[in-house]
């Protein structure tokens, strides 16, 4: 199987809250919305985030428990300060995480958390680990 494009969708209440913040804070574009559905697709790539309301046949009632979206950036201490400067609550402040990123935390209006990073070298230990799985 070939995947030729990735998508989360999320079961909320908060369908607007949700189409705002993404599009304001991360540029995702509008691609479909309905009474009860809407779709975004990032700019930058073919992924997408989806908000469908609960009572939908398929759906269930998320509490935003458990879901971390990853967003990997080019200037990540640019992003934070942006996004403090707009008003989010930094869920997790910036840090250099030894497994090779520096990154922060924002929730979503679902509490979904938002995992905002850049690649930084691992620390040797970590390197060790990652050339262990290279053939």
């Amino acid at each position: 199987m070939k995947i030729k494009r990735i998508d989360a969708t999320i079961s909320t209440e908060k369908l607007k809250e949700s189409k705002n913040f993404y599009m304001t804070h991360f540029g995702f574009n509008l691609v479909y919305e309905s009474d009860w559905y809407i779709e975004l697709l990032s700019p930058s790539l073919e992924a997408g985030i989806s908000f469908t309301l609960p009572q939908r046949e398929e759906g269930e009632f998320f509490n935003g428990r458990g879901l971390i979206l990853s967003f990997e950036v080019e200037d990540v201490d640019a992003e934070y300060l942006r996004l403090k400067k707009a008003g989010l609550n930094i869920y997790q402040e910036m840090q250099d995480k030894p497994w090779g990123e520096r990154s922060f935390v924002v929730n979503d209006p679902n509490r979904v958390h938002i995992y905002i990073y850049k690649s930084i070298p691992a620390t040797p230990e970590y390197q060790k680990i990652y050339d262990s799985f290279k053939k």
